[in-house]
């Protein structure tokens, strides 16, 4: 009996949580991530694939567990996409938003039944959980610079995305099998391996978003959880109200520290966005914009000419059609080399660093040119 007590007296081992040192070396793997990774991606040497939306360029593919595929980015994923004459892209919707620059041609959307024309130097903004369709009636091809935040709503947990109509050349890879529900829509395919590729319709999260879609509010809301239930219903007026095309003929120039600069998405701009920032930036022949820093990611996409980047001291050289990506806390500053051309990108920025209390800009240096 003294023996069972002596035993019961003895202290438990101590466990230590280890929450400080994993969260180190979660930030060191990381910073040896982005440092293996090329800060340029060349636009002319990466292959078009086919896909179920149309044909892509997979700049930084998506996947939050390992992070971006070949981009030293987290929150956006960047691809280019072409859809050919007398053609359409699939049709589908996901809970993330996307942003779709036209990079050349003109056409048409279908979101959620509503048409807008685009044409070459628009934006087109998808809002979350919008069914969305790209169109091109025309003879020539059209090009799309796109970003989605696949990886960050997978990473929350409502990575969710539904294929309604695949792009018309679309086929199931060789040895696949397709997947139908009852009622014959299509589920995905199977593979010749035997694994199961789910793309199709799902049902139940379609009543649950459609009952958080019909949610309204009215009268004046008595106590803090009627605020939230106001919140949900103004949100829904939001997305209702907010324009799904921004041509770029209704956005200025501005002369900035920074360099010559347009805004197309912003904070202080309508958009149905709002994960993303957008704006055009040229840059004078053989001159320089400024240099500065911010939290959030960036990525640029070449519209014309030559020339480079110091990222961090690194000097990365870029020209037409590259793809240039900035990386968290990344001093930068972009050079036009040609001494006789002007220079100009499309610019995608993370505004998620913003709602986490990180937006802003730390300015360097003056443009000069």
């Amino acid at each position: 009996m003294e023996k069972q007590m002596e035993r019961r007296r003895e202290p438990e081992p101590v466990i230590y949580e280890r929450i400080a040192e994993e969260l180190w070396l979660g930030q060191q793997k990381e910073k040896q991530r982005i440092a293996s990774l090329p800060r340029v991606r060349k636009g002319r040497e990466t292959p078009f694939r086919q896909n179920a939306q149309a044909y892509r360029k997979a700049y930084g593919d998506t996947g939050m567990k390992n992070r971006l595929v070949n981009a030293p980015l987290v929150t956006m994923t960047v691809s280019e996409q072409i859809i050919p004459p007398s053609n359409k892209s699939g049709r589908h919707r996901h809970y993330n938003e996307a942003i779709f620059y036209v990079l050349d041609g003109e056409g048409y959307e279908i979101h959620d039944d509503t048409k807008y024309p685009w044409q070459a130097g628009d934006i087109m903004s998808v809002p979350s959980y919008c069914v969305h369709q790209h169109f091109n009636p025309s003879d020539k091809p059209v090009r799309f610079f796109f970003s989605t935040g696949t990886n960050i709503v997978e990473f929350m947990g409502v990575g969710i995305k539904e294929q309604f109509e695949m792009h018309p050349s679309y086929r199931i890879p060789e040895g696949g099998q397709p997947l139908y529900d009852p009622q014959g829509d299509l589920l995905g395919y199977k593979a010749a391996d035997g694994m199961e590729f789910r793309f199709g319709v799902n049902k139940e999260f379609q009543q649950l978003m459609k009952n958080k879609m019909d949610a309204q509010f009215s009268g004046k809301p008595q106590n803090i959880y009627d605020e939230f239930l106001k919140l949900l219903a103004d949100q829904n007026a939001w997305r209702r109200a907010a324009p799904h095309v921004i041509k770029q003929e209704t956005c200025s120039w501005q002369d900035t520290r920074m360099g010559r600069i347009k805004y197309l998405v912003s904070p202080f701009q309508p958009s149905g966005l709002r994960l993303y920032d957008a704006f055009l930036q040229e840059l004078p022949p053989g001159g320089r914009s400024g240099k500065h820093r911010h939290v959030s990611e960036e990525v640029h996409r070449i519209l014309e000419g030559k020339g480079y980047d110091i990222h961090d001291g690194a000097k990365w050289d870029w020209e037409e059609e590259d793809v240039v990506f900035m990386p968290v806390n990344t001093v930068h500053q972009h050079f036009n080399a040609d001494p006789k051309r002007p220079a100009r990108f499309i610019s995608f920025q993370s505004r998620l660093y913003y709602y986490l209390g990180h937006g802003g800009i730390e300015h360097l240096e003056d443009a000069q040119g």
